[in-house]
């Protein structure tokens, strides 16, 4: 069977974004290219995995047990091919607003003490590039429950709301977590955690929009299409003069969670952990114990 990497990374990524022209432009190939990978790989296996016969594509149900296979098989393989080298930078995703002062003094601290470079990479998608192998570890906000991963909480902070200028509520001082609520929600679907099951029941907001990432996010809430609700080292690195952040009272605290692999992880991977925790105080006091006091 001549089928390579490539072509199962190919299917996962189009049944991930359901759209040729998305699912091409994320890998960096044309639309016919993929559409061949495609068709190459259900040649070779001898049934068909998408439903072209929608606008977008549907897997079919050996798409979808073949995409359920390779969530947990491809990143294994991959990182099993990968070379050993235990000098190779640290590529650390994130997504959903980088936490500044604790992940920038985590890098400086790894890089001085272990002699390893870190790279940040941002990747709009709920694993910051863990799932399609892109990147060695991820800062995650909100928890993560997956069995092909090792989760650490690094930071718990408190939410802001997110407001534009021209709402009503923009004249306070603060407000509510049911107030919040009551008005329609800015959601981000793609790389987001924060969604109305967040609210109790009965007081949990309308969608009034949906963004793919933190600027169509703050775009949304300037043109008051809803209020949105953001970790507060995340509203504090991304000022918006359409936009006033408010203090929020009654809701529940945003939690920051490093993320690796459990299997072939990067060999400084772990290390991180102690920097972005503060677990290393005791060897560097003056630097890390900075860092840990801060909130983000």
């Amino acid at each position: 069977m001549d089928i390579g990497i490539h072509h199962l990374r190919c299917f996962l990524t189009l049944a991930e974004e359901q759209h040729f022209t998305w699912a091409a432009d994320r890998l960096g190939v044309s639309q016919p290219t993929l559409s061949r990978q495609i068709r190459r790989l259900e040649e070779a296996l001898g049934r068909s995995l998408l439903d072209r016969s929608t606008r977008h594509p549907q897997l079919t149900a050996e798409g979808l047990r073949l995409q359920a296979e390779l969530k947990v098989l491809l990143p294994r393989l991959e990182a099993a091919l990968r070379p050993p080298a235990t000098d190779r930078p640290l590529r650390l995703g994130y997504s959903w607003g980088f936490p500044m002062r604790r992940g920038r003094r985590a890098v400086e601290l790894m890089e001085q003490e272990h002699q390893v470079l870190v790279e940040l990479v941002r990747r709009d998608d709920r694993t910051a590039g863990l799932a399609d192998g892109s990147v060695d570890a991820a800062l995650v906000w909100g928890r993560v429950e997956d069995p092909r991963y090792t989760a650490v909480e690094v930071l718990r902070e408190e939410r802001v709301a997110a407001i534009s200028r021209r709402s009503t509520l923009a004249v306070r001082d603060s407000v509510s977590w049911r107030d919040l609520g009551r008005r329609c929600l800015v959601l981000n679907t793609v790389s987001g955690t924060l969604t109305p099951d967040d609210w109790p029941t009965g007081t949990r907001p309308e969608i009034g929009a949906e963004a793919a990432n933190l600027d169509e996010y703050l775009h949304a809430v300037a043109a008051r299409r809803g209020v949105g609700a953001l970790p507060a080292s995340v509203a504090a690195g991304n000022p918006d003069p359409d936009v006033r952040y408010l203090p929020v009272t009654g809701a529940p605290p945003a939690v920051l969670s490093y993320v690796r692999p459990r299997t072939n992880p990067h060999p400084h991977a772990a290390h991180l952990v102690a920097a972005l925790t503060g677990s290393t105080a005791r060897r560097t006091p003056s630097k890390v114990g900075t860092a840990a006091s801060g909130v983000s």
